[in-house]
């Protein structure tokens, strides 16, 4: 029986934060620049070890559409670029078709619809945020592993996302 797992991925927080904007010395920059390489191997490590695509629920996706290719292209090049070896799902993002203002315009609701719409053939998944979004009130059960704002994904969030994905099946 084949596997399929969801890991849906914030940006700021998780694979950009204030440690690593100073680390890789951007202070004059207005934007982060660079993925924190750390989350991008344990992303990799989650990409090796099961059968997972992953979705951006980051705002850095509002107003992208996917089913531009030129975009689809950037948004690709720029995580494979950082390194990044982990299959996209498609859509590649919540809120493919940039409606959630006047839908449901908070997280956790574009989680539960990308779900209910793309994932009729997901066991199970995961989120990597650093806020709460009432994800487990919206979709039932606590899913989320939240890390921080300032550092981003450390070894405790680590161990929190393989402890939720011990019961995954292996590839």
């Amino acid at each position: 029986m084949n596997r399929k797992y969801l890991v849906f991925l914030d940006i700021d927080g998780v694979f950009t934060s204030h440690r690593v904007h100073i680390a890789h010395n951007a202070h004059g920059a207005m934007m982060w620049q660079r993925f924190d390489p750390v989350a991008v191997d344990f992303m990799n490590y989650i990409h090796d070890t099961y059968p997972v695509e992953f979705v951006l629920m980051s705002t850095w996706k509002d107003h992208l559409k996917t089913d531009d290719p030129m975009i689809n292209h950037l948004v690709r090049s720029a995580f494979a670029n950082s390194g990044f070896r982990g299959l996209l799902a498609t859509p590649w993002k919540t809120d493919p078709d940039n409606i959630g203002v006047m839908k449901k315009w908070d997280r956790a609701h574009q989680v539960k619809d990308y779900l209910d719409l793309y994932g009729g053939d997901v066991d199970d998944f995961i989120l990597f945020d650093d806020n709460r979004y009432k994800f487990k009130e919206v979709l039932g059960k606590n899913r989320l592993v939240l890390t921080d704002a300032d550092n981003g994904l450390l070894y405790k969030h680590m161990l929190n996302a393989k402890s939720m994905m011990g019961h995954w099946c292996k590839k």
